[in-house]
């Protein structure tokens, strides 16, 4: 809103006004009237009154309608930059927040898992120890007959060895259950286009189409840029090229070589063909 101001202070200068004669005729006070030319908007009530007051000034400093206009609505994307900056320090700390809410939790359930896994290795391994502890008892008990005997150690032998690989398969199975479950984080990675970059070095008039519709048209101030992503065809039309710098994927643009017609330059850039 600076730039605004200082445009409409050299008009007022031009003209050979003093704020005090302004303010007599418009009805206006000379320190909103400051204000405005100061790019200080919050000092004036209210967003309405702001755009009465620069709507005023703007035709009694004998502006078109069409510049008014683009005045009008550079105060209303200042006031909508403002606003989404706003929103998006709030976001930022909420998200901030919750994401330190979501750690905190995560911290203290993800492990559970884990407790369970090896809470049923520690009751296997222990139940094993108790059988075979229970199989040498067992082994050690007096039989009549040597030949029942062995075959019973023999058979006893089998059992445990059975136990023991359906133990082994019983805790992979669990194990690879567990980690199956386990979130898996998938990483998209998408390609960004180009940028196409217009950076104003004073107040001038601009407008830029692509496929025949026009994607960009106002008045630019001094060190003002447009940014688009795109990998099309663009028309770039303005009265005095002197006053802006182009470029694309950070090279520069020689608009210059446009053609001139009715006092208005027309450059048609073409990213896929190398600027000679």
């Amino acid at each position: 809103m600076k730039d605004i101001g200082n445009f409409l202070k050299e008009r007022r200068e031009a003209k050979g006004l003093s704020l005090i004669e302004v303010e007599r005729d418009i009805k206006i006070r000379k320190k909103y009237l400051q204000a405005l030319e100061e790019g200080n908007i919050d000092a004036i009530p209210g967003k309405t009154y702001c755009i009465g007051y620069l709507r005023n000034y703007s035709r009694y400093l004998g502006i078109n309608e069409e510049n008014i206009s683009q005045i009008i609505q550079t105060y209303h994307n200042s006031e909508k930059k403002k606003s989404n900056l706003k929103k998006a320090k709030e976001e930022h700390i909420y998200l901030k927040t919750k994401d330190r809410s979501f750690l905190e939790k995560k911290m203290f359930s993800f492990p559970i898992k884990y407790v369970y896994l090896t809470s049923f290795v520690l009751i296997i391994f222990i139940g094993l120890l108790l059988l075979n502890r229970s199989l040498k008892e067992a082994q050690n008990f007096p039989i009549p007959s040597p030949t029942i005997g062995n075959e019973d150690k023999l058979n006893i032998g089998e059992k445990a060895d059975d136990i023991s690989a359906l133990t082994e398969e019983v805790i992979k199975s669990e194990a690879d259950k567990i980690i199956a479950e386990s979130p898996a984080q998938d990483i998209v990675l998408t390609e960004k286009l180009p940028i196409f970059k217009l950076k104003a070095t004073d107040r001038t008039w601009v407008k830029i189409l692509s496929e025949d519709k026009i994607v960009f048209e106002r008045i630019l101030f001094g060190n003002e840029e447009f940014l688009w992503e795109t990998d099309q065809t663009l028309e770039i039309i303005t009265e005095y090229p002197t006053k802006i710098e182009t470029y694309y994927d950070d090279k520069p643009i020689e608009i210059g070589k446009g053609i001139i017609k009715n006092s208005l330059l027309k450059y048609i850039f073409n990213p896929t063909l190398k600027e000679s």
